[in-house]
């Protein structure tokens, strides 16, 4: 025997119960899928090391026998020096590499010397000589450390280069510009949090060199900050609850879904009679009584 279906509700109440059901159902299908899919990996930036580049150099300048000049240097406020009775030199080069922690450094220097002369026509600089010489071979370095320091002296006898200077400016007819560069090579490798440093300085001092006068110039007492930083990718657990609970909603959407699809919409009609005989069987409900047999009344006796 077929059994019939049962279910019956009414009409708005079976369209609102389909509409809810449906739209619970869109909304956690698509937040189940967005939390599952989603890989919740986020990008940080984070310093990892620093290091300071700090440079410093000092000089003095050696005399040739004169009855002029006894004593050049630039404690007695000497800014320059007459190239002729210049002998030789003395450089001292201070450098320091200090780092935020320590790490395997590989380090290497040198100190090289260049010859540049440069001739200026209509406003535009040329360089028309530029010659490079070794002063220092270099030095290589390996050690575990957060400090590096370097100190060189040097000792220079420029005069066969003034010399050189002089002769080609005559010969060319040349008025042109010279200068002696001595300049100091650093170059530094590391490897912190698998990530490659490599750090380059190199500092210069520059002196005159052709003319009747000398300076010795340069940048002293420096100090430069480098800061490196890497990037982390880090990911996140999926959250478990909401997953959870979205497919708690499906599941609930559905049997919703179901049941106000299968239900019948039932029409109740409005009897006003059966409405009244209702209200009077409720006010006279202790004042009835049930009989099993229907009674006689004979007219007379009515």
């Amino acid at each position: 025997m077929k059994i019939k279906n049962k279910n019956r509700m009414r009409k708005s109440t079976k369209y609102i119960s389909i509409v809810f059901a449906v739209i619970l159902l869109i909304t956690s299908i698509y937040s189940l899928t967005i939390n599952i899919s989603k890989e919740n990996i986020k990008t940080r930036t984070k310093e990892i090391y620093q290091y300071t580049n700090k440079f410093n150099y000092d000089y003095k300048v050696n005399l040739i026998q004169n009855k002029f000049i006894k004593n050049a240097s630039k404690e007695n406020g000497i800014q320059a020096y007459v190239t002729d009775l210049m002998d030789s030199v003395d450089l001292n080069f201070n450098y320091e590499y200090k780092a935020s922690k320590q790490s395997r450094v590989k380090y290497k220097y040198s100190i090289v010397g260049k010859t540049q002369v440069i001739f200026e026509k209509n406003g535009e600089e040329q360089k028309i000589w530029n010659e490079e010489e070794t002063l220092l071979e270099e030095k290589k370095i390996e050690n575990t450390s957060d400090k590096i320091t370097i100190n060189e002296k040097l000792n220079l006898n420029l005069k066969p280069k003034n010399k050189l200077i002089n002769d080609f400016k005559q010969e060319m007819g040349l008025g042109a510009r010279a200068t002696y560069i001595v300049q100091l090579k650093v170059e530094l490798d590391t490897n912190v949090e698998d990530k490659e440093i490599n750090a380059k300085y190199l500092p210069t001092v520059q002196i005159e060199l052709g003319d009747k006068t000398s300076k010795i110039t340069g940048e002293n007492n420096t100090e430069d900050t480098q800061y490196v930083s890497k990037e982390y990718s880090t990911s996140s657990s999926k959250n478990i609850y909401i997953i959870i609970i979205d497919i708690i909603a499906i599941i609930v959407s559905s049997i919703i879904l179901k049941y106000a699809l299968k239900s019948k919409v039932s029409n109740k009609i409005r009897n006003e009679f059966k409405q009244e005989l209702n209200r009077i069987l409720k006010i006279c409900d202790d004042k009835i009584v049930q009989i099993s047999t229907k009674p006689i009344d004979k007219d007379e006796e009515v």
